[in-house]
């Protein structure tokens, strides 16, 4: 299984709760409480670490500094990366191995199917994604979601529980702040530690020097096409049925090419679904 390709089908997923809190307005207008910050995490568990989410314009924008060491049957693994997202692009740099991506941010290809729409099925659209409990496949994993559930910091969090994951999430914004899990056989516990608000550098958001950021036409024919499937099935009147009916678990199993996940792999759906888990929060009204 590519990694690109588990984690662009995750993406696609993340943008349904986004499109629903939206109502009538852009469907991919975040709700942050602030314009800027910069949000610092430990990480515990099977992996030991740092993160730092730098965020600008709102979360149009965000830059993740993830640095740890996985333990994994006496072998311990280590992680240095950084990912930074654009309404246009996303880029991932491994500064270990000194290799880097880029792709089309999915979010781009979803606005402009859901702009050749008429007024008529984006409203269709809008109303299936709200009709939707949660995301494709959720039901049978007895999610459960509460609004406002605890204060982190200083502000609102909804909490998210759902195949021995329990996340918390900035109310109606999807940005963890506090994730616990125990998933796959793998155990983990990200926590915020502090959030600062206020203007962040842009060097944050420039491309580590030396590393070429290398694009996939496959993966980016793909977000095309799931985004034309997408809006393809939620513009009909019996689409938020039909999106339910496609499970998610089809992505444990193993690809074309007969290859399982990766354990990093298996981590990357883990932390994606807990982002997912998170952005419903903001739907269950």
């Amino acid at each position: 299984m590519k990694k690109g390709k588990l984690g662009l089908v995750l993406a696609l997923l993340l943008l349904l709760p986004i499109m629903a809190a939206a109502g009538n307005s852009n469907p991919w207008e975040k709700k942050l409480p602030f314009k800027a910050a910069t949000i610092h995490y430990t990480i515990s568990g099977m992996e030991k670490g740092t993160e730092t989410l730098y965020v600008r314009e709102y979360g149009r924008e965000t830059a993740r500094y993830h640095n740890g060491k996985t333990s994994m049957m006496g072998t311990v693994t280590a992680t240095d990366t950084v990912s930074i997202e654009s309404p246009d692009w996303v880029y991932t740099f491994d500064l270990i191995t000194r290799t880097g991506t880029k792709s089309v941010n999915p979010q781009k290809y979803m606005f402009e199917e859901y702009q050749r729409l008429s007024a008529a099925e984006q409203k269709q659209v809008l109303e299936n994604v709200k009709k939707m409990s949660l995301f494709p496949g959720a039901e049978s994993m007895a999610a459960k979601v509460e609004q406002k559930a605890a204060k982190i910091l200083g502000y609102d969090c909804d909490r998210v529980q759902m195949m021995g994951s329990t996340v918390y999430t900035l109310h109606d914004a999807g940005i963890p702040l506090k994730t616990e899990s125990n998933m796959m056989g793998m155990s983990m516990k990200q926590e915020a530690t502090s959030i600062d608000e206020g203007d962040v550098s842009a060097k944050y958001f420039e491309p580590p020097p030396g590393i070429e950021a290398v694009a996939d036409p496959q993966v980016d024919a793909l977000a095309r096409s799931l985004a034309q499937q997408t809006m393809a099935t939620l513009k009909s009147p019996d689409g938020a049925k039909k999106m339910q009916e496609q499970p998610v678990n089809p992505l444990l199993a193993p690809d074309e090419d007969g290859q399982q996940m990766t354990p990093e792999e298996k981590q990357e759906m883990e932390q994606a679904m807990e982002m997912m888990k998170g952005m419903m929060g903001g739907q269950q009204k």
